[in-house]
């Protein structure tokens, strides 16, 4: 279940509108009963566009109003239209003579509210025309009763629309763009977590953890479909593959938006962006506008939406046009298909690499496959240790460094100064210690496989990280496990897998001691006795890299 720092929608609503216009004073004002919010200054000799709906989908609508988009917005409760009596008053108070323009998403209590403020304004002598928003494809058939429900598309007709107004487009004008709009709109969505409403004790409804829950709406409702989690491509792939299907082709100019729902991170949506962008190109799409942003979101679900716009000159042109809103940014003119890579005039840079013999090549090499296999089984457990006394992210880097490191073929160059390049790539803490160890050890091991190349390769290696990070012997880092390992090298005569042995088990003890130890170095330092009770992550990737090269060595 979420928590929130707030216990009621009531709460949320009143004190959360009251710090948005507060915050955007230059563009929106409150009006606070009956609540909506209009521009700070009020525009003049144009139609007027208003739009509203249940809170819980900020920065919808009352993040549009301003120059370019919307007069007024009026929000409800959470999840709930707003009465008809609000929307009267705000349509009243935006009015400037030439008639307003509703905005209105395809749901039943938004419809009817509308419709009744509507026909008030009417016998007020308002002109008003509405144009109800229905992109979203797996709620019903277009033209059905009730129909579709109205998603994102419902920010894209107020951009248009709003830009249009703007430039002095009658209210006629207007309802036929906006319904262009939305003919040529299409939306789908998915969700991995239902949002919760403040101060509820459940979400608003609950998935295992391979679940997808597919056709979400915006009101917290379920989809209508539960389909296998096979990976954001695949979701990807049906989320495209869905829209599709409702229009007779996406070849031509398109606007795609990724929006987030509520707690989607940026770098997800981005990464949604990357994969749906590929996909509708091959299906002939010109994406040739885009936004990724939470533009409609649904509390704090965890979902995304995509939703593909056709653009014919017209629609460019009043989607290009300047707004001036509190959550309006304008996104990129033309974005790429591909992404945009840096490279050195002088070409890349090439990583450290020396030749050694293929027989120690060859010992190497299955030393680090059996290390990849461990990390393949390994990598959430030590994700889930580092999470208890530091930031998550130590299984994480050692699975991007080796995926970085697999990219590359080493034949007869020296694969742990690979490896320790792909460490070095991947910045944080652990990447560049790590690099410092694997190098330096790399480097000792090029002039032979033997006990004494072991040891002053471990003991080089375990001294330059304790130089260069500063921590020691009982600090629960990595230097728990190297120094012991390096000792126990060093300590004993025999040949290199009896050297390796030893150090393997040296460092296997070493990290387990780690568990009875307070952090004072790294970021377990932090969190002070709760790192208590928990192994540290470096000291036993150290102990499993030493292990993982003497079964190997015993293959």
């Amino acid at each position: 279940m979420s928590r929130h720092f707030v216990s009621s929608n009531a709460e949320a609503i009143e004190l959360g509108l009251a710090g948005f216009c507060a915050l955007n004073a230059d563009l929106v004002r409150l009006h606070a009963e009956p609540r909506f919010v209009v521009r700070a200054e009020s525009a003049s000799n144009k139609v007027a566009l208003v739009s509203g709906g249940g809170s819980g989908h900020e920065p919808l609508h009352a993040g549009f109003v301003g120059e370019g988009m919307l007069d007024a917005a009026v929000p409800g409760e959470v999840f709930a239209s707003p009465s008809a009596e609000q929307v009267r008053i705000a349509t009243m108070a935006a009015d400037n003579g030439r008639g307003v323009l509703h905005v209105v998403k395809n749901y039943t209590g938004d419809v009817i509210n509308f419709a009744l403020a509507a026909d008030q304004c009417r016998e007020a002598g308002v002109e008003v025309a509405t144009v109800l928003v229905d992109d979203d494809i797996p709620g019903a058939e277009r033209g059905s009763k009730p129909g579709r429900r109205g998603t994102v598309a419902t920010v894209v007709v107020e951009k248009i629309c709003g830009a249009a107004a703007e430039a002095g487009l009658d209210l006629a004008q207007l309802k036929e763009l906006g319904y262009r709009v939305v003919d040529n709109a299409r939306s789908v969505g998915a969700a991995i977590v239902a949002g919760t409403h403040f101060g509820a004790d459940s979400e608003d409804f609950t998935l295992q953890a391979d679940q997808i829950e597919f056709g979400v709406g915006i009101h917290g409702e379920r989809g209508t479909d539960r389909i296998p989690d096979e990976g954001l491509s695949a979701l990807i792939a049906k989320l495209v593959d869905t829209i599709a299907s409702d229009t007779d082709s996406l070849a031509g100019p398109q606007l795609l938006i990724m929006n987030g729902l509520g707690s989607t991170t940026p770098l997800e949506l981005h990464a949604a962006y990357a994969l749906a962008a590929a996909r509708l190109g091959e299906r002939g799409a010109e994406i040739v506008r885009a936004v990724v942003d939470d533009l409609v979101t649904s509390l704090d679900m965890r979902g995304l939406s995509l939703t593909v716009v056709r653009l014919d000159d017209d629609l460019l042109r009043w989607w290009d046009a300047p707004a001036r809103t509190p959550a309006w940014r304008m996104p990129p003119s033309a974005p790429a298909i591909e992404p945009a890579v840096f490279v050195p005039a002088e070409g890349r840079v090439a990583a450290e690499t020396s030749m050694i013999d293929a027989e120690t090549a060859a010992v190497l090499n299955r030393w680090l496959a059996a290390f990849e296999e461990t990390v393949d089984a390994q990598a959430k457990a030590l994700g889930d240790l580092d999470r208890r006394a530091g930031d998550g992210d130590f299984g994480e880097n050692l699975l991007t460094a080796l995926g970085r490191f697999r990219n590359h073929d080493h034949d007869q160059q020296n694969p742990f100064l690979s490896l320790s390049a792909a460490f070095a790539s991947v910045g944080g803490t652990s990447g560049p210690i790590l690099a410092l160890w694997l190098g330096t050890l790399g480097r000792h091991l090029a002039h032979g496989l033997s006990s004494a190349t072991l040891a002053a390769g471990l003991a080089e290696a375990a001294d330059r990280v304790q130089e260069l990070g500063g921590a020691a012997p009982g600090d629960k880092t990595m230097v728990d496990a190297m120094v012991p390992a390096a000792a126990a090298a060093a300590d004993g005569s025999g040949e290199f897998a009896a050297a390796l042995d030893r150090a393997a088990h040296a460092a296997r003890e070493a990290a387990e001691e780690t568990i009875d130890l307070v952090a004072s170095r790294g970021r377990a330092s932090y969190v002070g006795e709760t790192s208590r009770g928990v192994g540290d992550p470096g000291a036993i990737a150290i102990a499993l890299f030493l292990e993982a090269g003497s079964f190997s060595l015993g293959d």
